[in-house]
């Protein structure tokens, strides 16, 4: 498992797939996580204190603002799993314009030369696909089906369900998704 916290500001124009889910948590600040839910596009804003469960498969591209601090989970990678890192030619992200699929152990060292690669390309610089725009084969199909459940408050969440948390089969903060990776 990979806990980090991320600061703003972070706006990007990469979006990110991966087999496993992603959990956040704003601490300070909102953010707005940019998604396809059902192959369109869609933000999820994610306000101070609330969290958000991002099901495994689903492009996304997180957006924060100056001075906003969230708290971000992920599950380790298992060594055949492959990361993309996708970029599209407009907010509708009807097009890909540019997309690469590699192992990812670390997302700074692993996305930022692919990130890098992109802003240097022939693709960034018309905004149109080439010859260039995708090497390789997709490792596994999106995530098309699913329909993304709101961001909630934790205190609230907690409050609410304190008498609860206690008991031997305690209530789930998330609700167990479908997904190969069974993040719990």
């Amino acid at each position: 498992m990979t806990v980090f916290y991320v600061g703003g500001p972070n706006v990007r124009r990469d979006y990110h797939i991966e087999e496993g889910e992603e959990f956040f948590y704003m601490l300070r600040g909102d953010m707005v996580l940019k998604v396809l839910e059902r192959g369109r596009a869609k933000d999820v804003v994610i306000r101070e204190g609330e969290v958000f469960l991002l099901p495994g498969r689903i492009a996304h591209s997180p957006q924060r603002l100056a001075d906003t601090v969230g708290l971000v989970v992920e599950r380790e990678r298992a060594s055949h799993e492959q990361d993309c890192l996708r970029f599209y030619t407009d907010d509708t992200c009807s097009q890909v314009l540019h997309e690469r699929w590699v192992y990812c152990k670390d997302l700074y060292h692993d996305l930022v030369p692919l990130i890098n690669e992109f802003l240097g390309s022939e693709q960034c610089r018309t905004n149109r696909p080439g010859p260039g725009s995708f090497l390789g084969k997709p490792a596994y199909d999106e995530n098309t089906e699913t329909t993304l459940s709101p961001p909630f408050n934790l205190n609230q969440w907690l409050q609410r369900h304190d008498n609860l948390l206690s008991q031997p089969n305690a209530k789930r903060l998330v609700a167990t998704l479908k997904s190969p990776s069974g993040f719990r």
